[in-house]
């Protein structure tokens, strides 16, 4: 009983002591962003700001930065791409499928560099060289 002759309850948390930063990702949100290029070699890595969600207790600041991935898709599909590079990369489709635009018209007015660069595209979508012009990964 306390001072009030309230009964008083006992409870306990059973937690792993850690700051919040060392949470598992399932644990925090991240504010995610745009500013990502992906389709390069090695991979980009961006700065967030994450927050711990409010059901779970850890040390420290709730409110960290966390070093992530760019990890982004633009919607645009691998076998969609490749496959109109192979049917219509002639006509540059599949350059202008990808936001690449001005590349789709070199190839639509040169018929895709007498068939030439459209091969060399065939290979280069197919192998993943060549992805959306937004730096995008692909679906």
């Amino acid at each position: 009983m306390d001072e009030n002759k309230m009964e008083q309850k006992i409870f306990q948390i059973a937690m792993i002591c850690r700051f919040c930063w060392q949470l598992p990702p399932t644990e925090y949100q991240c504010k995610e962003t745009t500013k990502c290029k992906t389709v390069q070699c090695p991979r980009e890595y961006f700065i967030s700001n994450c927050t711990a969600l409010d059901h779970v207790h850890c040390l420290g600041n709730r409110t960290f930065q966390k070093k992530m991935f760019c990890n982004w898709t633009g919607g645009y599909k691998w076998s969609t791409a490749l496959a109109l590079s192979i049917t219509l990369g002639g006509f540059g489709a599949d350059r202008f499928y990808l936001g690449q635009w001005k590349e789709g018209l070199g190839k639509l007015f040169s018929f895709g560099g007498l068939g030439i660069w459209t091969l060399i595209d065939v290979l280069l979508i197919g192998i993943g060289y060549v992805g959306p012009a937004d730096g995008s990964l692909y679906i």
